[in-house]
């Protein structure tokens, strides 16, 4: 498994992390950068607010609102949407066609809302896991003009 990007939350890092029998021999992987104190450090901290969070439920809970919020909007717009997929924040909404897509997108847009496509015809969610409620109902609220937008 290879982990990258948010584990150093903007500190550049990546991990891999394998099973005691793919595990490798002295000197057969190195690193230019191998070793750096700060990055690790930076890592380090991630993921002890990251398990702060999880630990807290508040994680739990911004997932089921998200799901919540998203299925909602699956029995708004059944002109729109297919159905929603995905787990956790790593969402989609798969919407009907790649032309309903490209406009929704391009609505989102004028309302300040940056989402993007996943596949052929998927519009897609991946927020940071700190996500807050308020947070989510603003990209929310700004996605229900979008939608109504496209529905016109």
């Amino acid at each position: 498994i290879t982990v990258a990007k948010g584990l150093g939350n903007g500190v550049p890092i990546g991990v891999v992390m394998t099973t005691l029998k793919d595990i490798f021999s002295p000197g057969d992987h190195g690193s230019t950068f191998g070793g750096n104190y700060l990055v690790t450090r930076a890592a380090y901290e991630v993921l002890e607010i990251l398990e702060s969070y999880k630990n807290s439920g508040g994680l739990d809970e911004s997932m089921l609102y998200f799901e919540e919020r998203l299925a909602g909007f699956v029995k708004h717009y059944p002109e729109i949407i297919e159905k929603s997929v995905g787990l956790g924040l790593m969402r989609g909404l798969r919407i009907k066609s790649l032309e309903l897509l490209n406009t929704l997108v391009e609505n989102a847009f004028d309302e300040k809302l940056l989402v993007l496509k996943a596949g052929r015809n998927t519009l897609r969610f991946l927020p940071p896991l700190t996500i807050t409620r308020e947070e989510m109902d603003e990209g929310f609220a700004r996605l229900e003009k979008a939608f109504a937008k496209t529905g016109e």
